[in-house]
């Protein structure tokens, strides 16, 4: 089991509701209609198809596991694929991704290798750059942040969103508001290759199921 206490932090993630979307960020300025957001999800392709496109010299140099080495590390575990087997509707997730964001790399490939094992669930990835709209709607607190990930039902309406790192990341990085620009991307690497998207997937699915929950029936 992970034990965040070496991290010096409290792995607690929390959902919010806001009119039936269930969010770890702040609250969508304006929600978008399902029929953009079908022709946006139908516009993306799978990480499959985008793992061909990446450019590795477009990852930055600092990075030191770039999308195809993170896509074949450890996938989901088998409680956690227990869970996603469990849902009783299908969603997709649409992913706005920027090949050069250390974020994006370090958790958008563990997503993948979820939806990849999961029938009920499918990822499609966006670029920034073909998305604007998007993240203008539904990134934290307004700033347009990559990556940002929407959780679909099967109408194409908006059940969930994610936004940029892990909680237990966040509130990490953000304790100590003193430490340099160079520190902080350290650590942040440090912390990402011990995860290896474990606490991703565990946010991605406390949304899942509570969208699941909220959807009845």
């Amino acid at each position: 089991m992970l034990d965040a206490r070496m991290f010096g932090v409290a792995v607690v993630v929390g959902v919010v509701f806001f009119s039936g979307v269930i969010t770890t960020s702040a609250e969508p300025s304006a929600p978008l209609d399902t029929e953009t957001l079908k022709r946006a999800y139908t516009g993306g392709i799978d990480f499959k198809s985008f793992l061909k496109k990446v450019d590795n010299r477009d990852v930055l140099a600092q990075l030191s596991s770039p999308w195809d080495a993170n896509w074949r590390k450890n996938g989901p575990s088998d409680e956690q694929l227990s869970r996603a087997r469990s849902l009783r509707r299908n969603y997709r997730l649409l992913a706005i991704v920027a090949k050069s964001c250390s974020d994006s790399v370090h958790t958008i490939p563990y997503l993948a290798r979820l939806a990849d094992r999961i029938d009920r669930l499918e990822m499609h990835l966006l670029s920034p750059e073909s998305s604007e709209v998007i993240l203008k709607n539904y990134s934290a607190d307004g700033d347009m942040v990559t990556p940002t990930v929407l959780i679909l039902n099967e109408n194409f309406e908006v059940v969930g969103i994610w936004n940029e790192r892990p909680l237990p990341l966040k509130d990490w990085l953000t304790y100590d508001s003193a430490v340099r620009d160079y520190e902080m991307a350290r650590r942040k690497q440090f912390w990402y290759m011990w995860d290896e998207g474990h606490h991703t997937r565990e946010e991605i699915l406390n949304l899942l199921e509570a969208a699941d929950a909220n959807s009845g029936g």
